[in-house]
Order: structure tokens, then sequence, then C-alpha cells
């Protein structure tokens, strides 16, 4: 687990400037991307109830519902492109490393994963493998 209390400081980057981080750059700022991803999720809990509940009707009220989901999904990416972070998919997050991303998918509880930038979901393996096998310089 992460501790919260880390000496890591979080740094913002300008949205449109890329960000290569180490492994240890990366599970410095897990406690901070764990805790946004969680609020977000948490947020959309009873957006989603209420979605569900209005799919057969496609009303204003659905549609008040749905941008309200969506304004929490993009508040979510949007503070994680903040600090260099990247989303690929709804609580799949990716940190570049130079080489492909070190992936975390919500709610796992450590970034301990890594794939290739072609490869993604499919080409996902263990972080820990992967820097025995090619010993990248972000490990």
């Amino acid at each position: 687990m992460y501790e919260i209390d880390s000496p890591f400081v979080a740094q913002i980057f300008p949205l449109d400037e890329g960000r290569v981080f180490t492994l240890a750059e990366a599970r410095a700022l897990m406690p901070l991307v764990i805790k946004i991803t969680t609020a977000a999720h948490k947020k959309l809990e009873p957006l989603r109830a209420q979605l569900q509940a209005t799919i057969p009707v496609n009303d204003e009220s659905s549609r008040i519902v749905e941008q309200a989901y969506r304004k929490v999904v993009q508040g979510w990416i949007d503070k994680l492109l903040r600090l260099g972070v990247t989303a690929s998919d709804l609580w799949v997050v990716h940190f570049d490393t130079g080489d492909g991303h070190l992936c975390w998918r919500f709610p796992e509880l450590r970034l301990a994963h890594f794939h290739l930038y072609e490869d993604c979901e499919k080409g996902r393996r263990a972080v820990d493998e992967y820097i025995e096998l090619f010993q990248p310089d972000w490990g």
C-alpha cells in the first residue's frame, strides 16, 4: 500500500506537455492518483444508478444526468492530465516511461503492471517481471 505522506511533491504540468516517469516517480504519485480516482468513482455511483433507471426514457432528466456523469469523468481525466498522467479507459491510468506505460486499473492496490505502447491491455505484464527481463532505464 502507498503512504500518503510521501516526500514526493506532485507537480502540475501544462496539459499539452508530455511527461516521462520512472517507476519510483510513478509510485510516489500513486496516493494522489488513487485519491482522485476514488473520489470520482464515488461521485459516479449515484449518477450511474440514475442513468440505469432512465435508460428506457430519453427525456430531459436523463440528459441532465448524462451531462453530470460526463462532467465527473472529464474532471477526473483533467486532474490526471495536470499530473502528467493519462487515462486510456474509464478507471485505467497510464504513466508514460518512454518505452511504454506503467498501468494501473482501479481498484488495484498498487501500480504493478507495464505494457509497450502498441500492446495496451493484451500486453499487460508484471512490472517486476519486465524490469528483471529488460532492465529499462525507468526501472
